[in-house]
């Protein structure tokens, strides 16, 4: 049972829980109210239908009258009456509340499940998991030399996946993202600017974001504009031949100035966002 499914549990039991403490408060209340109107029937000082002295108790009288003695005529130990149908009948008013009650307590509970579900990671599949993106070799053939260094997008992922045959030296992030063992790599697709999403331009094989032209090498470095550094991008590793891409673990692009492939160090074409 994974975490989500047990906090929508804890959830709904909550709710339940509360519901029940509500009514249960309602009843005990009801019962009290109905009880003391089957109490005020025989007032102190009057005689039931028996004919019988309702009086208080010895000690309370005496102490009410200075200690003095009370004679009583007659105490009835019959017990109390049961509750007449019009007393047990559910009114208007506690219809209204049973019914508000019920129904904040069913929208209470939709809502926090509904809510958890969506801010939940979904852990099995999709982006935020590790995704096995294709086999590695065909995948070589269609992103490199081959199919004109064309990056493929990955819906799943939200990333593209890039060929990469540069020289990464010593930039951390190329290590943490095994992008010259794989001969690729995983750019997210999310611009590092204002989080616009970064479509690639064939013709000046740049991706170029649309919203306010922050341009990016096919590395996805940083080529130009208000982006503080470059693309961030998921590790990748080679399971039995496959490329299988961590999306759980995003790393930060390079800083400006980090240029590790001078075939794709400069445009090589018009630009799809002019600047």
């Amino acid at each position: 049972m994974n975490p989500g499914t047990i906090a929508l549990i804890l959830v709904a039991v909550s709710v339940v829980a509360w519901a029940l403490f509500m009514v249960n408060v309602t009843v005990r209340r009801q019962r009290k109210a109905a009880t003391g109107a089957a109490s005020r029937e025989h007032p102190v000082g009057t005689h039931d239908s028996k004919g019988a002295t309702v009086v208080p108790s010895t000690a309370a009288v005496g102490a009410g009258a200075g200690g003095g003695d009370v004679t009583v005529d007659t105490v009835p130990k019959e017990k109390l009456k049961p509750l007449t149908p019009e007393q047990l009948a559910v009114s208007r008013r506690q219809l209204l509340n049973r019914a508000w009650a019920a129904s904040f307590s069913a929208f209470l509970g939709f809502f926090g499940m509904a809510t958890l579900s969506f801010l939940w990671p979904k852990l099995t599949g999709g982006f935020g998991t590790r995704i096995t993106v294709g086999s590695h070799e065909d995948l070589l053939r269609q992103i490199g030399p081959e199919g004109n260094f064309q990056p493929l997008f990955v819906p799943e992922g939200r990333f593209w996946l890039t060929y990469y045959e540069g020289d990464p030296g010593d930039v951390p992030v190329y290590l943490a993202v095994g992008a010259a063992e794989a001969k690729m790599q995983a750019l997210y697709r999310k611009c590092v600017h204002l989080g616009c999403s970064v479509p690639h331009c064939g013709t000046s094989m740049l991706f170029e974001c649309p919203c306010h032209g922050s341009k990016y090498r096919l590395t996805g470095e940083y080529y130009g504009g208000p982006a503080p550094r470059g693309l961030d991008r998921f590790p990748i590793t080679i399971e039995d031949g496959m490329v299988v891409v961590d999306t759980g673990d995003t790393q930060e692009g390079p800083p400006r100035g980090v240029s590790t492939w001078d075939q794709f160090a400069e445009p090589k074409g018009p630009l799809c966002v002019p600047t």
